[in-house]
Order: structure tokens, then sequence, then C-alpha cells
């Protein structure tokens, strides 16, 4: 029922006001909320501005600790200053790394692009032919769990210096870009896969109309993480008493005790290792542009 005369009346009044206040009390204006959203605008700014800057920040930090720990020897004469370092990349230059280099990125080349297609191969073989995937699956995880240190002599036993270490890189490569592929293969429209087969299109016909496009872009994020383990790969196979490559020179230089060359070959190591992770994915971005537009929209 619905109330009527002065007490009625006396409810609205005081109802009234109240929310007078407060719709003023949540709409702000004037001079006032031009400060704060002001101070907020520019507190975002300042705060994106530092987080751009923080790794910067962070690195030079790393660098500093480590160049006075290399300088004063406090933990030992193994850690070399990064000024050492950079001078004895210096000295070393060309004739030094053109005799090394090559050797180490001809036996990662090759590893890496047969482990690859190797992998891939035996994911699609998986998706033509499910009653083996057991067995693939058993082999891939075979050789991820063996350690590369054990098998290198085996290896250079049966094989000469630069196959064994393109073995090495292509059994470190091989059970991350299979998991990766048997995975996208798997995540194929299955609208598209019905239209292919409603044309009588077989196996092979979805696979590779089909489920190799979708695939794609875990194969090229697969190949991207395989890059450092086929450069690591070859250099344990080059620690196997090879005349030529990273691996061998670092083991030399570790026999000889020449501590700074020691990090210079390691550093070298690993700007190589970062500077293909770095191209491989400039090739992912162009060749699955759809992907990166995906994850983008993903993460907005």
């Amino acid at each position: 029922m619905s109330e009527s005369g002065p007490e009625a009346a006396a409810k609205r009044n005081h109802a009234g006001p109240s929310l007078m206040l407060d719709g003023h009390s949540m709409s702000e204006s004037g001079p006032e909320a031009a400060a704060k959203r002001s101070h907020t605008g520019a507190s975002r700014m300042l705060g994106r501005g530092s987080r751009r800057y923080l790794p910067v920040g962070g690195s030079l930090i790393v660098l500093a600790a480590w160049q006075l720990i290399g300088a004063t020897g406090v933990l030992g004469p193994a850690i070399a200053a990064p000024v050492d370092i950079a001078g004895g990349l210096i000295s070393d230059g060309a004739d030094f790394y053109g005799l090394h280099l090559p050797v180490t990125l001809a036996s990662a080349a090759a590893g890496f692009f047969w482990g690859n297609l190797a992998a891939i191969g035996c994911a699609a073989l998986v998706l033509t032919v499910p009653v083996v995937e057991k067995l693939v699956l058993q082999i891939g995880i075979a050789s991820a769990c063996v350690p590369l240190i054990a098998i290198a002599p085996i290896l250079a036993a049966c094989f000469n210096g630069p196959v064994t270490s393109a073995i090495m890189a292509a059994v470190s490569v091989f059970f991350t870009t299979l998991v990766g592929t048997i995975n996208g293969l798997r995540h194929a429209d299955p609208v598209s896969e019905d239209l292919v087969r409603a044309y009588g299109g077989g196996r092979f016909l979805v696979l590779r109309k089909v489920q190799l496009l979708y695939a794609l872009p875990d194969i090229v994020t697969s190949l991207k993480i395989a890059v450092p383990a086929a450069l690591l790969g070859t250099i344990i196979g080059e620690f196997m008493g090879q005349e030529r490559g990273l691996g061998a020179a670092l083991v030399v230089a570790q026999q000889s005790s020449e501590v700074v060359r020691t990090w210079g070959i390691t550093l070298v190591c690993s700007v190589l290792a970062g500077s293909c992770f770095l191209a491989v994915g400039a090739v992912q971005r162009f060749a699955t542009p759809w992907a990166a537009a995906t994850e983008s929209e993903a993460r907005v």
C-alpha cells in the first residue's frame, strides 16, 4: 500500500536532500576535480615511464656489481670484469672468432633443420596414423630425458666432429618441436576439417589444407624455442675432441686457464643464441600475422 498524508510528504522531503547530497558527493566538479584528474594522469605517465626504464636500471646495477666484483677479486680470479671481457673480445677479434663461429653455426643449422623436420614429420604421422602416437611420444620423451653429455661420447666415437655436433643439435630440438606441432595440429578448426572431408578429402588432404595452417603459429613458436637448444647441443658436441668451433675453443680456454677468453666465448654464445631467437621471432610475426593480431586482441 502507498503512504499518503503529512507523514509521506515528510519522508519524501527528507529523502530528497539526502539524494542531492549523495549526487553532489559522487559527481565532483570544479577546480578541485580538475586538479585531481591532472594529478592522476601525471601519476600514470610517471608510472609508465618508470616501468619502461626499470629493466635498463636493473641491468646497469648488475653490470656495476659485476665490474666491482671482477675488479676487486672478492670471489676469486674466476670472475672476469666486463671491461676486461670487452677488451678480450676486441683483442681476439675476427681472426679468432672467424675461425670458430662458422663451424658452430653450420653444425647448429644442420641439426636445427633435420631435427625440426623429423619432429614435424613425426607429428604429422601421429595425426594421420594415430596408432603410432604412443611410440612417437616415447621416442620424444626419451630424447628429452637422456642427458646430452652422456650420449656425446658415444656419438663422437661413431661419427666425426661436425656430424656429432649436428646430431646433438637435432636431439636437442626434437621434443620441443614435436610437442608444439602435435598441439597445434590438434587445435585445427573442426568445421574446416569437416568441409574438406565433405568434398571427398582424406586425412592427408585435411592435414595439408587445414591442420598445418592452423598449427603454423605453434610450429614457429616451437622453432623459436628450439634455436637456443640447438646451439647448446652443438656446443656440447664440440666438447668431444673437436679442433674448431666455439665449444672446442671454450674447452681449450678452460684448460689453459684463460679466464677472460672463457667469459668472452660464453658471452658470444649467449649473444648468438639471443640474436637467433629474435630472428625467428621476426619471421614468426611475418609468417603468422593473424596470430599476433589475435594475441593483441586477447590482451585488450
